[in-house]
């Protein structure tokens, strides 16, 4: 660990804003980054705004919990916004269901587009479910977990370009299926 890093975790640790501050101003934009691109397509700039702020009160509240020895700061902070940024995620598709449910419908969509859209969603899982390993577990990983490329060929025991290699495939595959059963 740096020096730098090491006087941010001591400022947090013994609970001077200016900790905060330093760790909004070091990791700001690649935490807000990180929960944009997890909440894309399920929330508005003020939900990530919102998450940002969460991600950064979980931190200054659970900065007891950081282990050095376990990653970096930089690391730490990344992970408590992953999953701050999936619970949000799931909490807003949840909310939408159930605005779809009650009958409320999005502006402009009719019946006919509502219907369309479940059945290429039900089509598309569907699709997954019938992969094979390690495609199945590489889908779900980047798709849904959002999980860095990296992460997925460390945790598959695959090379980068082997993670990258099996994706490709895998999209140039829905696409082929689901530009069947649609001409169909």
């Amino acid at each position: 660990m740096s020096g730098e890093e090491q006087q941010l975790v001591d400022a947090l640790r013994h609970r001077l804003p200016s900790g905060l501050e330093s760790l909004m101003e070091k990791y700001g934009d690649v935490v807000y980054g990180l929960v944009r691109r997890v909440l894309a397509g399920a929330g508005r700039t003020e939900d990530v705004e919102e998450c940002v702020s969460d991600v950064f009160l979980a931190a200054w509240k659970r900065i007891n919990e950081y282990d050095m020895t376990k990653g970096t700061l930089r690391t730490w902070l990344l992970i408590l916004a992953k999953y701050a940024a999936l619970d949000t995620r799931r909490k807003l598709l949840r909310h939408q269901v159930m605005q779809s449910f009650d009958g409320h419908a999005a502006a402009g969509a009719s019946v006919e587009e509502k219907v369309l859209t479940k059945e290429a969603s039900a089509e598309l899982l569907a699709l997954v479910h019938a992969l094979p390993e390690p495609d199945k577990s590489l889908f779900y990983r980047r798709y849904f977990s959002y999980e860095s490329i990296e992460q997925i060929s460390q945790g598959l025991n695959l090379t980068v370009k082997a993670v990258e290699s099996r994706l490709y495939r895998l999209r140039k595959w829905f696409k082929a299926k689901l530009g069947e059963r649609r001409a169909e």
